[in-house]
């Protein structure tokens, strides 16, 4: 019994076991082997069923087991198709044996196929996660007399090649005992779609092996690139003199030997057809080698703040003059026989990532930081990392290839713009008060410079309605006129000492903003904003310029008062209106409100707000005085609204009184 168990396990673990080869039997063999096996199993179960009477013993169960097992390992060996139909034949028949003996050993049997059937299908899942390779139909491999590689339907590999895939796939990339082959692949004459298969795991597996076994050399790379790393940057931030990068860092200290196997095994996989799948692989290794760079560095960012402002202008200056100059210098070497198309999908995956990184955390900071200490401290230096970016992506040749490339110029694009207004709203040139309240000149020159950019985004990116939170671009362009709008704000403070001229600087200004603004197709919301904005400071220059005025037309006396004392106080509230009247229309007429629509609607405003209340104050002055009202009354209703419509003559103004004192 025991020595049957025995011979029964060595046999099958022998058949499961044995690497697998190609089959090249013609199709009507595998008809007539399939048949001959369909008959022998059903005279097999037939006869079995006749002998055996009551409960299987011990010799069934385990022979049954080894059958389906070493149907399972010839599933593997050969390609005649009948021999998962045997599996399932003795999983079958165990299972029957196994509910004769007790009811719930169905369990036992389920569970033995099921470990069967999935032992089955584990070579091909394996391989699916390592790469995901997608094997195309007789893909093989040619070398011609120059030694170049190409593409057949006609050839496969010679027996060597099958060799290779002894030798190579049979070692696993997570061991240590990586061997390979010192001769190139070469040409057999013998058509199989399995050969291509296996020619392509071939140079998978090569490819792999190589890339683990340079992966060895990356915790004495990580930290000499990153004592390189450390002392360029304590360099550039203590103002020293500033070394050159070694950009031969990497190159230099990777095994020349497996470099040259790396570089031929690549030529051969992009020449096969599998560009994807090699620059998949190139590209992770390289990823992962950045990443533990930074990782050491310790240059992760997350949030923006002052901390993580200068992690992200080391990371920039590192990337862009020692580690992205080294993955050029390495990515030149190993692509220099592939294709252009291949060489650029795997130098954009191996920086794509760490780009964007950088990218996302100057969005973040163009839209969120404070925005004094932004256009002072960050945004010069910000746009100083962003060109030596861009520089070195330059040096790759196709630099409009690269996706992550419209992403660095918009952030150069968005930081050109910031230093531009910052010289505008920041101006150091000495800047007299504008005297009639007009659009102050940084006003002028700031939103000509907007309205430019804005017009030229526009034509790049097409027509569209432009929101302040759609993209970083607008949201920046929000902020900057925001800012504007502040710094009037504090100017209107102190060019002026009326406040009600200050108010009329801050209509003019914000007017002008929304005019310059009404083309560029920003959204609604952010035109009622500006119109509120401009609403409350001319609620506010009522208030400031009129309110006095009104107050003196209110006489607040009790019912048991002299009527002198009313009349005498009456008199003396008109005779102090007349003459604020007449100071207030004097000093405003010079005042000026560029826009026409929004100047009738303030004059229209103040006659609505003053005029009831003149009118009522006469009618109780006229009861007082009666017929002698006439010779305190200086301003009737049409005069008052004659003066109201000479308010906001600006340089009109001014040159009727140069006129009239001839002088013009």
């Amino acid at each position: 019994m025991l020595l049957y168990i025995l011979f029964s396990s060595i046999t099958c673990l022998a058949v499961l076991f044995t690497p697998a080869r190609s089959s090249s039997c013609s199709h009507r063999l595998e008809v007539h082997l399939a048949f001959l096996v369909l008959v022998t199993t059903s005279v097999y179960s037939f006869f079995f069923d006749n002998v055996v009477k009551g409960k299987p013993d011990a010799y069934s169960l385990i022979s049954c087991a080894a059958f389906a097992t070493m149907s399972l390992g010839l599933s593997n060996l050969t390609q005649f198709g009948f021999q998962i139909d045997l599996l399932y034949f003795f999983c079958g028949v165990l299972t029957v044996q196994l509910m004769k003996i007790k009811l719930w050993l169905v369990i036992v049997g389920g569970g033995f196929s099921y470990s069967l059937l999935r032992l089955r299908d584990y070579p091909s899942d394996t391989q699916g996660e390592n790469l995901q390779l997608q094997v195309q139909n007789q893909v093989i491999i040619q070398v011609d007399d120059s030694g170049r590689f190409s593409n057949s339907s006609h050839d496969m590999m010679s027996q060597q090649a099958n060799a290779d895939v002894e030798s190579t796939l049979g070692t696993s990339p997570e061991d240590g005992n990586f061997r390979f082959q010192d001769h190139p692949l070469t040409q057999s004459n013998s058509p199989s779609q399995d050969g291509s298969v296996d020619d392509v795991l071939i140079i998978q597996q090569q490819l792999m092996n190589c890339v683990k076994e340079l992966e060895k050399e990356n915790k004495m790379l990580v930290a000499m690139a990153c004592s390189h790393v450390n002392k360029y940057l304590e360099a550039v931030f203590d103002s020293k003199e500033v070394p050159y990068g070694d950009v031969n860092l990497v190159m230099d200290a990777l095994p020349s030997e497996v470099m040259r196997r790396l570089k031929e095994t690549m030529e051969l996989m992009v020449n096969a057809g599998f560009m994807e799948e090699c620059s998949n692989i190139y590209s992770k290794w390289r990823r992962e080698f950045l990443e533990q760079c930074l990782r050491a560095l310790g240059l992760q960012f997350e949030t923006p703040n002052n901390e993580d402002v200068e992690k992200w202008l080391k990371t920039c200056k590192a990337a862009a003059n020692i580690l992205f100059p080294n993955e050029n210098r390495l990515f030149n070497y190993l692509f220099s026989g592939i294709p252009v198309a291949a060489a650029n999908v795997s130098i954009n995956k191996v920086c794509k990532e760490v780009i964007i990184g950088l990218v996302s955390f100057a969005d973040t900071i163009m839209t969120t930081g404070n925005l004094p200490n932004l256009l002072f401290n960050i945004v010069p230096k910000m746009s100083e990392s962003f060109v030596e970016l861009s520089r070195e992506f330059m040096t790759l040749g196709p630099y409009r290839k690269y996706s992550f490339i419209d992403d660095i110029n918009d952030v150069l694009e968005t930081l050109d713009m910031l230093n531009t207004l910052r010289e505008f709203i920041y101006s150091n040139k000495v800047q007299a008060p504008v005297t009639d309240g007009g659009p102050h000149l940084i006003t002028e020159e700031a939103m000509d410079c907007i309205h430019l950019i804005c017009e030229d985004k526009i034509k790049q990116r097409g027509d569209q309605t432009y929101r302040m939170g759609n993209s970083t671009f607008w949201v920046v362009i929000g902020r900057m006129i925001e800012l504007l709008e502040s710094e009037l704000e504090v100017k209107s403070k102190d060019y002026y000492a009326d406040p009600a001229l200050g108010y009329v600087f801050m209509i003019n200004n914000l007017s002008y903003i929304e005019q310059k603004t009404l083309d560029l197709k920003f959204d609604d919301d952010w035109f009622r904003q500006n119109r509120a904005k401009v609403e409350q400071n001319c609620n506010l220059y009522l208030r400031s310029s009129w309110n006095k005025m009104v107050d003196f037309l209110k006489v607040e006396t009790n019912e048991s008062a002299e009527p002198d004392v009313v009349a005498n106080l009456m008199k003396d509230k008109l005779h102090l209106f007349n003459l604020h009247f007449e100071e207030t229309r004097k000093i405003q007429s010079a005042w000026t409100v560029s826009d026409k629509r929004l100047k009738k609607r303030i004059i229209k405003s103040i006659e609505e707000f003053l005029l009831p209340q003149y009118g009522i104050f006469c009618d109780k002055f006229r009861v007082v005085f009666t017929n002698q009202a006439h010779n305190y009354i200086k301003f009737g209703f049409l005069d008052i609204q004659n003066c109201l419509r000479h308010l906001f003559l600006g340089y009109e103004y001014m040159n009727m009184k140069h006129k009239k004192r001839g002088v013009i």
